[in-house]
């Protein structure tokens, strides 16, 4: 009887080594070792390690809580919404998309392991573009917008994950959203 293997350990290991190590120190023998998998087995399933990383990127994006977002007609709950999905998939899966943004360009074959997060991104614009349409948001592209609702909070993470002594206070979010807004009033 074959053995059974165990998908979604594979995949949380590859998403956790990929955020830790980046794409090429992220070899497919150490996630095969923690999968409790062969090597062999990894390369026949998914036909190569960008294969891999594309199927494992994808599939934990799928339920992720940047996928449930949605338009509700309240725009602070919105925003709040947003940033909470946001920091929630981080605590699940680490910082995943700065990471990739940052390895796609050494790397293009993971581009395909974008595809996922960037419909729960376009997700979000779209928020973004039915506050723009009543005039509750400011005209500006909304990627404009989204840079400057997560940017600020993906920065803030990405300095505590270096380990660097500074003092960098919790996430305030509706104090955030509230500051947000103050500078996209239209």
């Amino acid at each position: 009887m074959p053995k059974v293997i165990d998908e979604a350990k594979i995949f949380r290991t590859v998403v956790e080594i990929l955020v830790s190590r980046g794409y090429e120190g992220a070899t497919t023998k150490e996630i095969a070792k923690l999968a409790g998998v062969n090597e062999a087995t990894l390369f026949r399933k998914y036909g190569s390690k960008a294969g891999l990383f594309e199927k494992a990127v994808n599939h934990q994006f799928a339920d992720t809580p940047l996928n449930k977002l949605v338009y509700t007609g309240d725009l602070k709950a919105d925003l709040m919404t947003i940033i909470e999905a946001y920091m929630k998939t981080n605590e699940l899966y680490g910082e995943i998309i700065p990471t990739i943004l940052s390895e796609m360009p050494r790397h293009p074959e993971l581009q395909g392991a974008f595809n996922t997060p960037w419909k729960n991104i376009q997700g979000i614009l779209k928020i973004f573009q039915a506050y723009k349409a009543q005039g509750l948001l400011k005209e500006e592209p909304s990627l404009s917008s989204l840079n400057a609702l997560i940017g600020p909070l993906m920065t803030s993470q990405m300095f505590r994950r270096v380990n660097l002594d500074l003092p960098f206070p919790d996430v305030d979010a509706s104090a955030h959203v509230d500051s947000f807004l103050q500078g996209r009033k239209p």
